[in-house]
């Protein structure tokens, strides 16, 4: 075929898909938390930050996150970004506007987390610095009124005897540090009826100096307020104040002018290292009993902490037994794990998805890490456990599969009240049937499943072999985003080689291409990192474990979507060619031909893979085969090893695979090789093949 007739049979098969709705022809394809735009500095195609935002949103069939534009969401299926199972430790406005209409209902906010019942010892194996907000006794906020003026108190700072500094804490606290010359006199606030500060009282302290900080013992309790005083906010753009997160408030003055280097709560949590390895560090939790506080004021006090009718629960307030998991984190998060056994917090969280999906013009939102509940990777427990809320003790299965079956209840919520069936979960590669803590019910509520880095180069045959489950969702009517990853693959180890990841992006296209589903798969293209977002490549000669494409300053969604490769169409997928044998698929229980529609009980669409090639017929899984998978217009096929991420299976020899018609390849930029009977397949190597059709001969 001609190079003009290439091009033009290319132009009319997009354009007809386009006419369908679906960007390319032959899959949808989706965005995953796209944001942090930049001009791009190494394209011509693109030349301005709004030019690549309208680019993406014409590029992608659905978005998993936000395009950030409210008109762009609306005019796609966007799904914003949620993590049901955590609120943060630093409080944000969620939290600001959770607590602040649980207040409006007459509930206490602090029923929407859950605590510890004893006191409880946990392994932290890689401190997060997210953590060092509690573990410093940080505030929320500290304002400097001078002059009758607002501002941000940044130490150290001189404090003149007719100014104050306004503390705004997150939680009850009895202990304060002040890192000054002198100590100050305290008041703490009286809240009035709309919840606001009606005045101050003046507190009584104790005040002891050591090691030059002062630390003061403040002999009462009061009650959080609103951050505003006489109708003007006591704020400087903290989003947690502004959305109506009442905080502990204290004022603090100096009788004569002082030096102030800061202020802190005297924290009631500490990382205890118990040898010299990183991963040999405890922490521990106090635990709340409400037994222990008999008078009901959410204070346990020094009489009523000698005669504690649960001796192993030392928290004096409710807030320090608050549930945060210390496994291995984010950088820098800090979590509290969400309370869903209480009903009125539920019906207040779903009902803050509704607003902020509204406001944001979302369709739906997909939850986030759902394999990090309440199980080992997130708890090692050493004693204690217990959880106030649930009969369940932290860091065992019987806890994550408890906590997953309320979680899901409360999505089917978040579902009723938003009146979504856009809602959607990442599981990554995690098989909903074989993992134990995971209820069947979770099954039932979500629609859509993000496959975070579910296909890599080198990929492998066993593992591809027991990806069934994907099938297995689809028949449920499910949606899936099947990700593909540059992981493991040859641009990691060329990272500077142009060839090295445009071989990685096709081989991974060729690999989504087995899983694709029409109407029920989206295609996703990534790099190596969990790092998403539109920012701009980088390539580092001095840094190539941090390079991230073979040139700087391309547009992240531009450089890993193969756009050229994806217009081309191969049609759909279609039953397995006569005389071929079908591929098994392999279970933890079984085993099933990949053109079946049922593995034991469990309902499958047919994936219709079969055997190009494979040395031996004995083995279910041979040592180096080829898969393929045909559509109607074109053919699709990935060369493995047994096992995944072997190197030198990149280095075996090609082997020369006959096919079962006339094909040319897809090349990388769209454009089509000769007509060919046969192909030649390298080790990991996916190939995408289009059928040359009849009159073209």
């Amino acid at each position: 075929m001609s190079t003009y007739l290439k091009i033009i049979s290319i132009g009319l098969l997009t354009v007809a898909s386009m006419a369908d709705g679906q960007v390319y022809p032959s899959t949808e394809t989706a965005w995953v938390l796209t944001g942090n735009w930049q001009q791009p500095t190494a394209i011509s195609e693109l030349n301005t930050i709004k030019e690549v935002r309208r680019w993406e949103a014409d590029h992608a069939d659905v978005v998993f996150g936000s395009l950030q534009d409210v008109e762009l969401n609306q005019k796609t299926i966007a799904m914003g970004y949620i993590y049901v199972h955590k609120l943060d430790c630093r409080p944000d406005e969620q939290q600001g506007w959770l607590h602040r209409h649980a207040y409006l209902n007459g509930h206490d906010p602090e029923k929407g987390y859950m605590h510890y019942k004893n006191d409880t010892q946990l392994t932290v194996p890689v401190q997060s610095q997210g953590l060092n907000y509690l573990l410093n006794g940080e505030p929320m906020l500290s304002l400097l009124i001078r002059n009758n003026n607002f501002s941000t108190a940044r130490f150290p700072l001189t404090v003149n005897d007719k100014e104050q500094i306004i503390f705004h804490a997150a939680y009850p606290f009895e202990n304060i540090v002040i890192d000054s010359n002198k100590h100050p006199e305290l008041w703490v606030t009286r809240v009035n009826d709309d919840g606001d500060i009606g005045g101050l009282e003046k507190a009584d302290v104790h005040w002891i100096q050591r090691e030059g900080k002062w630390f003061g013992y403040i002999n009462q309790r009061w009650l959080p307020t609103n951050a505003k005083f006489q109708g003007r906010e006591l704020n400087t753009g903290n989003k947690a104040l502004k959305a109506g997160y009442r905080s502990w408030v204290v004022a603090l003055n100096w009788k004569s002018k002082a030096e102030v280097k800061g202020i802190n709560i005297e924290p009631w949590l500490s990382i205890v290292k118990t040898s010299d390895k990183q991963a040999a560090a405890t922490m521990l939790f106090p635990g709340w009993d409400p037994k222990n506080d008999p008078n009901n004021d959410g204070y346990v006090d020094d009489d009523e902490f000698l005669a504690r009718t649960n001796q192993a629960a030392s928290a004096r307030f409710k807030h320090q037994a608050r549930v945060i998991p210390t496994g291995k984190m984010w950088a820098g998060s800090c979590w509290y794990r969400t309370n869903f056994n209480d009903d009125s917090f539920n019906q207040n969280h779903a009902n803050w998805y509704k607003y902020d999906w509204k406001r944001q013009g979302l369709t739906g939102a997909y939850n986030d890490d759902m394999a990090k509940l309440f199980s080992t990777n997130q708890f090692n427990v050493q004693f204690g456990g217990q959880i106030l809320e649930a009969p369940i003790r932290a860091g065992t299965s019987k806890a994550a599969g408890y906590y997953a079956a309320k979680m899901s209840d409360f999505l089917d919520l978040v579902k009723s009240t938003t009146g979504s069936q856009w809602l959607s979960a990442n599981i990554s590669e995690l098989n909903l049937w074989e993992y134990p803590d995971w209820p069947k019910q979770l099954r039932g509520v979500v629609d859509v499943w993000l496959r975070e880095h579910y296909l890599s180069p080198a990929i492998g045959l066993e593992r591809l072999q027991s990806y069934w489950d994907s099938y297995a969702l689809s028949a449920l009517g499910d949606k899936s985003l099947i990700m593909t990853t540059t992981r493991g693959g040859k641009s990691q180890q060329m990272p500077l080689s142009k060839q090295a990841w445009e071989d990685d992006i096709y081989t991974g296209l060729a690999l989504y291409y087995l899983f694709n589903i029409p109407n029920k798969t989206y295609y996703h293209s990534w790099n190596q990192t969990f790092v998403y977002g539109s920012s701009n490549t980088h390539a580092d000669p001095k840094q190539l474990d941090k390079t991230i494409w073979y040139r700087t300053g391309e547009p992240k969604n531009w450089a890993y979507q193969p756009h050229k490769l994806l217009s081309v169409d191969i049609g759909k997928p279609t039953t397995i060619p006569n005389g071929f044998e079908a591929v098994k698929w392999l279970s933890k229980t079984g085993k099933v031909a990949t053109d079946d529609t049922k593995l034991e009980d469990i309902s499958l669409e047919p994936a219709n893979w079969f055997w190009l090639y494979r040395t031996g017929w004995f083995d279910d899984v041979p040592k180096d085969g080829v898969i393929a998978r045909q559509y109607t217009q074109g053919l699709v096929l990935y060369r493995g090893s047994k096992y995944r991420n072997h190197a030198e299976f990149y280095q075996v020899d090609s082997i020369r695979v006959p096919l079962s018609g006339l094909y040319q390849k897809v090349n990388y930029d769209g454009s089509l090789g000769e007509p060919t009977q046969y192909v030649e397949v390298n080790g990991y190597e996916g190939v995408i093949l289009k059928k040359v059709e009849k009159g073209l001969r």
